[in-house]
């Protein structure tokens, strides 16, 4: 991997939180010893009944094994575009013995990645006593001068914007525990997608937009 630029790191103190499997599904254990779900649990099990329906409809197309295999294989190719992204940012200059379409995914994420700098944070493990959730944020930095939220998807055919909702619901989710630890506000959010079609994909939102989406879901997820 070659480091085209040098980015600017302004790390911001903030107490993390741990990740806990013990349970079998994601938690986090916050250092004043509270034991919260993650960010995407919530996420998951408040998905409309449509989209559920149609994971369900696609793993009966697909079959069990074969659905498990193509799920086992994208979590893997995901952790090592994220490690790739992250050595980048961290300017460390390192061939990792990852997957051939792993360092694709990754050469597509790079220009996107060189409109990030001033990086509060990567794999920032956050907490929330308010909203008592976890989760762990890709990157808080800014993008393109405005701080941001960044989060990184690898898929196997290019997005919607309109299938990302879960996606910014997440992030925002982020950017609201990030302020409560840290006061310092995120404004936007940003989802860049990269394909196994090889196509390249960044969408922006502004948080606010989906603040009052994010708590219909965490009302609906403790009702």
């Amino acid at each position: 991997m070659k480091v085209c630029r040098m980015f600017t790191h302004l790390p911001i103190t903030v107490q993390q939180a741990e990740l806990d499997d013990s349970g079998g599904a994601h938690h986090y254990s916050t250092p004043t010893h509270h034991r919260y779900p993650s960010v995407t649990m919530m996420v998951s099990r408040t998905k409309l009944e449509k989209d559920k329906q149609q994971l369900k409809k696609w793993r009966d197309e697909q079959g069990e094994k074969l659905a498990d295999y193509i799920l086992t294989e994208s979590s893997i190719i995901g952790r090592e575009s994220h490690e790739l992204n992250e050595n980048y940012l961290n300017m460390i200059d390192k061939n990792d013995d990852f997957r051939l379409i792993s360092h694709a995914h990754f050469k597509n994420f790079r220009s996107f990645l060189n409109k990030i700098d001033n990086i509060h944070g990567i794999e920032l493990r956050l907490f929330s006593d308010k909203f008592k959730l976890g989760g762990t944020a890709d990157c808080i930095a800014e993008y393109n001068g405005v701080l941001s939220v960044i989060d990184y998807k690898t898929k196997r055919t290019p997005q919607k914007g309109e299938w990302l909702t879960d996606y910014f619901i997440q992030t925002t989710a982020y950017a609201k525990m990030y302020e409560e630890l840290t006061s310092h506000k995120v404004k936007q959010l940003v989802i860049l997608v990269s394909s196994e079609k090889n196509t390249k994909q960044e969408f922006i939102k502004k948080v606010d937009d989906y603040v009052n989406p994010f708590m219909a879901r965490l009302n609906q997820f403790y009702s």
